[in-house]
């Protein structure tokens, strides 16, 4: 298991290196969008076991186009000619309010569905958990570089996406670690049974750490540093270690929340050695719009 795991990421990470620094941004765009999809497919699944009906393809397909919409937003000025752009820049909220709509009504013809608010709301659900949340990953991307067609990503979303993984998971991989060797009282055993208030604490550190490391690294040793066009300084360093780890930990409960309520140790077995999607991506989900909205508060555009 513990080889299947390190093949694993290291497929992972050279995939996600391809995407990221080689291939037109739009590509990268599309692989999101298909996570997003077996992510919601994996929630779907979660609720299936749990006894909870949901629109499973309507709400797929409703999650791509809601991202995909969000996308050409943010790309407008870039990718749309200008008679469009302002249409474009509103199309995530139109979308979305068309897909309330739409799942409420698609309620109507089902005549033998005795849940039919758990089917309206689980459906919602699953479409706010997953890819509005990591819909968030194309904000850090595009919100301050736009693209056009068969552009690459710019440098901001270089940095931005590369800190926020490296921040997260490392203090994933601390927390396991240090709750393996030295674990013992136990954190919330209702929800995650493994997770120990050690752990929580050395991933806590190690994510502190990994972040000022980068900061180190961007910044050769100002009291500020550059993330593409951002500037952000030592002290918001310090404080999104802190941040980011402590909301991927949370993260991670609630994905465990939500398997425990199933039955299920794993949202599924697409990876080898780590499970599912949403296995992968729990601790991300909130971490996401954390650094999004941290950066708009606290960090200054060059």
């Amino acid at each position: 298991m513990l080889w299947k795991r390190i093949i694993s990421a290291v497929l992972l990470l050279g995939s996600a290196a391809l995407l990221l620094f080689v291939l037109p941004a739009v590509v990268g765009v599309v692989v999101l969008m298909a996570a997003a999809a077996l992510g919601l497919m994996e929630f779907y699944t979660i609720l299936n076991k749990a006894g909870i009906p949901a629109f499973r393809l309507l709400g797929i397909g409703s999650g791509l186009v809601l991202m995909a919409g969000l996308f050409l937003g943010l790309n407008a000025s870039t990718l749309l000619p200008a008679s469009m752009g302002r249409l474009a820049a509103e199309a995530p909220l139109l979308l979305f309010a068309v897909i309330v709509f739409v799942v409420c009504v698609r309620q109507f013809p089902q005549k033998n569905n005795p849940q039919p608010l758990p089917t309206i709301a689980c459906t919602m659900m699953g479409l706010l958990y997953v890819p509005f949340l990591l819909a968030f990953m194309l904000f850090l991307a595009f919100r301050w570089e736009p693209v056009t067609w068969g552009q690459p990503f710019g440098p901001t979303a270089h940095a931005l996406i590369l800190y926020l993984v490296v921040v997260v998971k490392s203090s994933d991989i601390g927390a396991f670690a240090v709750g393996r060797t030295f674990g013992r009282h136990k954190l919330f055993p209702r929800v995650s049974p493994g997770k120990t208030w050690e752990g929580l604490a050395g991933g806590l550190v190690v994510g502190v750490l990994m972040s000022a490391l980068i900061f180190w690294w961007l910044g050769r040793g100002l009291p500020h540093a550059a993330f593409g066009c951002l500037v952000v300084t030592r002290t918001d360093a310090w404080v999104l270690g802190a941040v980011l780890s402590a909301i991927g930990v949370v993260g991670d409960l609630i994905e465990s929340l939500l398997k425990r309520s199933a039955g299920l140790k794993d949202s599924g077995c697409t990876i080898p050695g780590m499970g599912g999607i949403l296995d992968v991506l729990d601790s991300l989900l909130f971490a996401t719009p954390a650094l999004y909205f941290y950066l708009l508060w606290a960090a200054v555009v060059r």
